[in-house]
C-alpha cells in the first residue's frame, strides 16, 4: 500500500499547491487491477469543483461532458500530453496512462485558462439555452475557480508523466503477480488475458499465438471449444463477456465501455451484445446492476 499513497500525496499536493482540479480517467478498467488502486484513483474518477458541479446538472452540460470520454481517448493514443478545452469552457492539460502497447486512462488536470476569453465564450455557448440566473451562477464559480496559469506548465507536465508511468509500473507488477499465483494457465486463460490487455488495438490471430506461444492448433482449438466461426468471433466473444462485467460493476455507460473495450463503434457493439444476450447493454444494465446476474436466483 505505501507506493499507492505516492499517488494520492503527489496529487493532492497538485491541488493543493496550484488550485488545480485533478481527474483521472480510466478507458481500460485499469483501476480494478487491485483493491489498493482502486481505493486510491477512485476519488479522482470525476470532475468535482463547484464550477463542474453547476455545469453537470444542466442536461446538456452533463451529456457533452460524457461526451469527451472517446475524443479524449483517441488522442490519448498518441501517447503525448496536450492541452484542450472542454465545452464548459475549462481548458485541460491530458497526460495519457500508456505502455507501449496499450492506453490505460489519463490524468487531466484543469481550472487554469490558457487563452484569454476563449473559456468565456465556450461557457457562454454551452449555457445559451439556460435560464438567466444558472449563467449567471456559472459565471460566477467561473471566475473564482479558473485563474490564470500560475504555476511553470513544463515542469508540471514532466512530473505528471512521471506518475503516469509509475502508475502504468503499478498496473504491470500487480498483473505479474497475478499470473504468478497461477502459473499453469491454460493455452485459453491466456489468449483471454492478451486480449483484455490489447482493448484498444485489432488483434490478429498471428499477434495471439506469438505472445501467447501457442500453436495456430491450440488457437484454432480454443476457437472451436468456444462454438464460434472464426477468430474474429472469438475476440468478440470474449470483449462481450467482459461488457457484461463492466456493465454491472463499474459506473461506466455502455458506450463508454464499448470504446474501452475496442468495439469499432456503439452501435456495432449493441447489435453483437443483442445477439448474445437477447436484452440490449441499456437494457442489461438497468435492470440487472443492483441485482443478480440473469439465470441467477
Amino acid at each position: 500500500m505505501p507506493s499507492y499513497k505516492i499517488i494520492t500525496s503527489y496529487l493532492e499536493h497538485v491541488k493543493s499547491a496550484y488550485s488545480l482540479d485533478v481527474t483521472i480517467k480510466d478507458y481500460s478498467g485499469f483501476i480494478y487491477t487491485s483493491e489498493d488502486l482502486e481505493r486510491v484513483i477512485r476519488p479522482y474518477l470525476a470532475h468535482c469543483s463547484p464550477y463542474c458541479m453547476c455545469i453537470k446538472e444542466t442536461e446538456r452540460g452533463y451529456q457533452r461532458c460524457l461526451a469527451q470520454n472517446k475524443p479524449l481517448y483517441q488522442k490519448c493514443k498518441q501517447r503525448k500530453p496536450f492541452f484542450g478545452y472542454c465545452p464548459a469552457g475549462l481548458c485541460e492539460l491530458v497526460v495519457p496512462i500508456a505502455s507501449k502497447t496499450k492506453v490505460y486512462g489519463s490524468i487531466n488536470v484543469s481550472h487554469f485558462a490558457l487563452e484569454e476569453g476563449k473559456g468565456d465564450f465556450l461557457r457562454e455557448r454551452l449555457l445559451k439555452r439556460e435560464p438567466e440566473s444558472r449563467k449567471i451562477a456559472a459565471r460566477l464559480l467561473y471566475q473564482q475557480f479558473v485563474r490564470p496559469v500560475s504555476m511553470d506548465i513544463n515542469e508540471l507536465q514532466y512530473s505528471l508523466a512521471l506518475l503516469a508511468e509509475f502508475i502504468v509500473e503499478i498496473v504491470r507488477n500487480a498483473n505479474e503477480a497475478q499470473q504468478q499465483k497461477n502459473p499453469e494457465l491454460s493455452d485459453e486463460s491466456r489468449i483471454r488475458a492478451y486480449i483484455a490487455e490489447h482493448t484498444d488495438d485489432k488483434i490478429l490471430a498471428q499477434q495471439v499465438m506469438s505472445a501467447c506461444n501457442i500453436s495456430r492448433l491450440s488457437l484454432k482449438s480454443c476457437i472451436e471449444n468456444a462454438n464460434v466461426k472464426n477468430f474474429r468471433e472469438y475476440v468478440n466473444g470474449i470483449r462481450l463477456e467482459q461488457s457484461e462485467k463492466l456493465l454491472l460493476e463499474t459506473d461506466k455507460t455502455p458506450k463508454e465501455i464499448a470504446v474501452s473495450l475496442g468495439f469499432k463503434d456503439y452501435q456495432h457493439f449493441c447489435r453483437l451484445f443483442l445477439e448474445k444476450v437477447k436484452i440490449t447493454p441499456s437494457d442489461y444494465q438497468k435492470y440487472y446492476k443492483h441485482e443478480n446476474r440473469p439465470g441467477q436466483n
